[in-house]
């Protein structure tokens, strides 16, 4: 038992050595052609004993293999972790290293508290903070877009959309959920409605883009909207915001799609992802009746739930 508890001590070792190796782009340095320890060093100057060190961990942990003598190769894994992999998890990889890490080191103000360490650190709301930030705004949306591309591609397949003739993902980042559904359904008017600065840097394509604040006004333009993983970054009182603003924008008989990780829903305790979310936005992961309850709370009625993967559930409503 004291063993494991030793190796738990610095379990967050191994994280931080890859997320070193990604800030470095080495593993991209390496695909390129510098794929020894010597042009590594020769290349960029860094420190021999230092690199030759995190090159011996990544080795032994499957990052990389030997190739010849002295040289090396990508894994299939860490070809997953190069910046330039557009299907790759380079910036989910960096996203929680800095702001995130630091306030999991305050986790006690919020266990004590019940306030965002985040808040009590940097002075800030999160999402205030990365507004005031364009550069980690949109390293963090490229973050979420990396997850999201995996977990909603089959969200056509579980849900009919072609019933609308207009949808729009509000607070949709780069937009990955309605370029597959628009991927998918042709032939429907497909919306992304997120901040100018966040839209104007998604690669979604297919879909047309409208900038605007949904804690102000959602536009009157689809009718059916879809809230994804959005409910989950705010507590109670600032959903109910979001929520009315989507009533007032949907038309009768609109379709509001909620999806989310419901806590009672999936096979994962769901406890620490819950803590990172009081930790970063003093919000929290709720379970299905907290969602139907939010959402009827503000003018919503529940019609059905399906599973979208081992993690989402889509919370399907009418008004």
């Amino acid at each position: 038992m004291k063993n494991e508890l030793k190796s738990m001590f610095t379990e967050h070792w191994k994280y931080l050595a890859v997320n070193a190796a990604c800030e470095l782009e080495l593993f991209d340095r390496i695909f390129e052609g510098q794929n020894s320890l010597n042009k590594l060093i020769q290349s960029n100057s860094w420190d021999s004993k230092s690199l030759s060190n995190l090159l011996e961990f990544l080795l032994l942990d499957g990052y990389l293999n030997k190739v010849q003598e002295q040289n090396i190769a990508l894994t299939d894994k860490s070809n997953l972790l190069r910046k330039n992999n557009p299907e790759g998890l380079y910036y989910a990889c960096l996203n929680w290293s800095g702001e995130h890490l630091i306030s999991w080191q305050n986790l006690k103000h919020t266990i004590v508290t019940g306030d965002s360490s985040f808040e009590y650190i940097y002075k800030k709301p999160y999402f205030e903070y990365l507004n005031n930030e364009p550069t980690k705004l949109i390293d963090y949306h490229k973050a979420m877009f990396e997850y999201a591309i995996d977990d909603y591609k089959e969200l056509p397949n579980i849900v009919d959309f072609s019933r609308h003739s207009s949808i729009m993902d509000v607070g949709g980042g780069f937009g990955a959920a309605i370029s597959i559904i628009q991927n998918n359904n042709k032939n429907i008017s497909c919306f992304l409605f997120d901040l100018e600065e966040v839209i104007n840097h998604s690669p979604s394509s297919s879909v047309e883009k409208i900038g605007g604040d949904f804690f102000n006004e959602i536009p009157k333009c689809s009718e059916a909207i879809i809230l994804s993983r959005v409910l989950h970054d705010w507590n109670n009182e600032k959903s109910k915001v979001i929520l009315s603003n989507c009533k007032s924008a949907l038309p009768m008989n609109g379709t509001l799609y909620v999806i989310e990780n419901c806590t009672d829903k999936v096979p994962t305790n769901l406890s620490l992802l819950s803590l990172n979310m009081a930790a970063m936005c003093q919000s929290f992961e709720r379970n299905s009746k907290e969602y139907i309850s939010l959402c009827e709370s503000c003018g919503f009625k529940f019609k059905e739930s399906r599973q979208l993967n081992e993690l989402q559930t889509i919370l399907i409503f009418e008004i």
